[in-house]
């Protein structure tokens, strides 16, 4: 039986394995990624998974996933005596150097050192003299360490030593030899008693006005090194500059007003109102803050500057993200493309398959409606959080729900709320937040109420100069009119499209499908259910490429395939849709730069078709692309055309203000999304007035939705992040495309379809009125008294 099982195993690995390699060669290089990781799901010291993931990693420039591959065949002993390998080991090091892990380079690099004699390698003094290098980077990255962590005063580092000398030593450029430290530790004062005769020297810390150690200091000079030295000088080669740059920022590592961070952004820019608050949070209010940016200022990069600035000083491993479920996704994204951090997330494929150990994740963005679940409140509260990011933090403002009570009885060193609106009705409101993130800050609530709290109006607070005192402490809060953030307005056309015979009739042939198969299949399929539905929004190929697959894949009852071959054929037979039409027109008459945004991947193919039959040069965007192709994309489109062509993902993170004008073919059912696309062109650094064109057919979903989002609510005459306060305030946290999908599926007469939709714009709204009322709360409370 043993025999048998691990046959099926070791069969399953090899099929995963020949399916990596067969993506990888197509460049699918995230499917081959996905086949590596489940072979090492079955087998972790699968060394030629390993090895296949370094190589994947090296192909995309992906350096985290070289350094974890190698790391890991390294812990296991598993690297082979091949040139290619050693050469990337060294790679390695290097990286972990970077990274502030002297010591794990060093052990890696002595170890290679150790058996050099036996070693293929290309380049062997080249080679030889880069481990000298490391070793000698890390014995001075340790010592700098060392030596700051020993002398800062207040720190917990159990037993005080601190290196108690500096020698001048003859040394070779930057590296040390073997005799050298060997030398050095002998005639270290900390083996031997101290010399009463010798001088020593004081460390003063210029920020407490008082020394903080006394070190003795011991001159050993020898006048025939210095002599030579002066007289045989020689300029330093730029490794050995680079070298001793690198140990020098180092020295400077445990103070704040350097973010270490900033350098390590992917796609932004931040911002000096940005980088002050990064600032104060982590030298003045010790890494406990309530972020109360106005709309639209980037709290969440703030946060995620603070969180990026503690993992890379090694102060953080375990971090904990709350927020609401429909932006679970969007926190991971983010954390991913723009700071180079992997998170697991509740809306991950395995989630639910992983039970308790996916609450054994060091980083971690979850549904606080998961988290705090009955299934899932003791799991998360057992565990130490080093670091924990609770988003729309007015979700926490009442200390009677379980939302308060988990983020309250979570067990954490570090915590940062965010939230646009800390007030909404009452102050007390503001004292709950206060309280989870600073107990005893604004004393007991009995108190607090006595004497901050105006009897009969609970939003006008007393004592206000005390009050704005306490919360100096604990709270930041940036306004546009002290950040001298200006951008243009923007603003949108919907233009809605006559249909012909053929684009009804594949719309309303899709739409009975779904609601057959809906009521069929149940919630098995409903994501994909609403993938067609709003496809048949997009464009036929759209539909006629995910019936295919359906119908490979899912082998569906012969009625059934009847009724999708039938629509098949007749996506192929449509001939031109007054979409495309309407946006050949837009574009030529637009005499500017034009991006035209899609959702679906075979609609960009079959839009880019459109385009060159029409003779419109255009570039074409994807998140397939290799980096280089999209640089390249990007630069064609600045230079040479006046078209970008690209998906949802396309310009994230890319510098694309020169640009003003767009197209939303086909339109996201979430409006988040739709803020996204906006967002790409309409930011700071934007110069002229934003032109949004949103293209949709009549009596189709997207029309119902364009008719709610600009028509009743006003969308896109609001603020960037205004629609996700209102949305927010949707209480059942049910999904805004979820919402659209139950109306369209389960009404059948025009009447029920706008009566349903109706009563979500009345709902929106209510939403949108009282976000307006908690907006003027906020201002009058607070105003523009606790920025940086």
């Amino acid at each position: 039986m043993q025999q048998s099982l691990r046959k099926t195993r070791r069969e399953k690995i090899e099929s995963f394995l020949e399916a990596a390699w067969y993506y990888s060669e197509l460049k699918q290089y995230e499917k081959a990624e996905t086949f590596l990781r489940k072979i090492l799901k079955q087998d972790p010291e699968n060394r030629e998974a390993l090895s296949d993931l370094a190589r994947l990693g090296k192909l995309t420039n992906n350096e985290a996933l070289i350094k974890d591959s190698f790391l890991q065949l390294h812990r296991m002993g598993l690297l082979q005596n091949a040139p290619l390998e050693n050469e990337a080991i060294l790679n390695l090091c290097k990286h972990l150097l970077q990274d502030n892990e002297p010591g794990q380079a060093a052990e890696i690099a002595a170890d290679l050192k150790a058996r050099q004699a036996d070693l293929k390698v290309r380049k062997r003094k080249s080679f030889e003299k880069d481990l000298d290098q490391i070793i000698a980077l890390a014995e001075i990255m340790q010592r700098s360490e060392g030596f700051l962590r020993n002398t800062q005063p207040g720190r917990r580092t159990g037993k005080v030593k601190a290196e108690p000398y500096l020698s001048a030593r003859k040394t070779n450029g930057a590296s040390f030899s073997d005799e050298q430290r060997a030398a050095d530790r002998q005639s270290s004062p900390s083996d031997r008693p101290p010399n009463p005769d010798q001088s020593t020297s004081k460390l003063i810390d210029p920020s407490i006005g008082c020394s903080a150690l006394d070190i003795p200091l011991i001159l050993e000079m020898e006048g025939s090194g210095i002599a030579a030295a002066f007289s045989d000088a020689f300029p330093a080669s730029r490794e050995q500059y680079d070298l001793v740059m690198d140990a020098v920022r180092l020295r400077f590592k445990e103070t704040f007003d350097h973010l270490l961070c900033l350098s390590n952004l992917q796609g932004i820019t931040s911002l000096a109102y940005q980088e002050e608050t990064a600032r104060k949070i982590l030298k003045t209010f010790r890494g406990r803050a309530l972020l109360a940016d106005e709309v639209g200022m980037g709290k969440t990069i703030e946060a995620c500057m603070v969180l990026k600035e503690y993992w890379m000083r090694r102060m953080i491993r375990n971090v904990l993200i709350l927020t609401p479920t429909p932006l679970v996704s969007q926190w991971q994204e983010e954390l991913r493309s723009k700071f180079g951090m992997d998170f697991v997330s509740t809306d991950d494929r395995d989630f639910r398959t992983l039970g308790d150990a996916f609450w054994q994740q060091p980083h971690i963005v979850a549904s606080v409606n998961i988290a705090k679940s009955k299934k899932n409140f003791t799991v998360v509260a057992d565990r130490d959080w080093d670091l924990v990011i609770a988003d729309e933090a007015h979700h926490f403002k009442n200390h009677t729900t379980q939302n308060w009570k988990l983020l309250n009885v979570l067990k954490k060193r570090f915590l940062l709320m965010l939230t646009a609106t800390p007030v909404e009705n009452n102050l007390m409101e503001l004292y709950n937040l206060i309280t989870l993130l600073k107990p005893g800050q604004l004393k007991t609530s009995s108190a607090f109420k006595e004497e901050f709290m105006t009897r009969g109006d609970p939003t006008d607070p007393k004592n206000r100069t005390r009050l704005k005192g306490l919360l100096d402490q604990v709270m930041i809060r940036n306004t546009r009119a002290v950040a001298n953030i200006q951008i243009p307005p923007r603003f949108a056309e919907t233009i809605r499209t006559e249909p012909v015979s053929s684009e009804i009739e594949l719309y309303e042939r899709v739409s009975d499908l779904v609601r057959g198969l809906n009521a069929s299949e149940g919630p098995r399929n409903r994501m994909a259910l609403k993938h067609l539905l709003a496809e048949a929004g997009s464009s036929p190929a759209a539909v006629e490429k995910t019936l295919s697959e359906f119908a490979r894949k899912q082998e569906p009852p012969a009625l059934l395939m009847e009724e999708i071959r039938a629509i098949r054929n007749l996506t192929r037979s449509m001939g031109d849709t007054g979409k495309n039409k309407m946006a050949i027109k837009l574009i030529q008459s637009a005499h500017d730069k034009i991006i035209v945004f899609v959702t679906y991947r075979a609609t960009l193919d079959h839009l880019s078709d459109v385009l060159t039959w029409n003779g419109i040069g255009h570039s074409v965007f994807h998140g397939q692309m290799s980096n280089p192709q999209k640089e390249r994309a990007i630069e064609q489109f600045r230079t040479e055309h006046d078209v970008l062509l690209t998906t949802e993902i396309g310009g994230e993170g890319r510098n694309l203000q020169f640009c003003c004008r767009m197209i939303n073919y086909d339109l996201p059912w979430n409006p988040m999304r739709i803020e996204q696309r906006i967002g790409r062109i309409h930011r700071i650094g934007q110069t002229r007035e934003v032109m949004i064109y949103n293209l949709c057919a009549a009596e189709t979903v997207e029309e119902y939705i364009l008719d709610i989002l600009d028509r009743k609510i006003n969308m896109f005459e609001m603020v960037i992040g205004e629609i996700d306060m209102i949305i927010g305030r949707m209480r059942d946290e049910q999904d805004f495309s979820d919402i659209v999908y139950d109306i369209w599926i389960n009404t059948t007469s025009d009447n029920d379809r706008k009566a349903a939709f109706d009563k979500l714009a009345a709902r929106l709204k209510r939403c949108k009125t009282g976000y307006e009322r908690t907006k003027s709360l906020d201002e009058k409370l607070f105003g523009e008294n606790y920025e940086i």
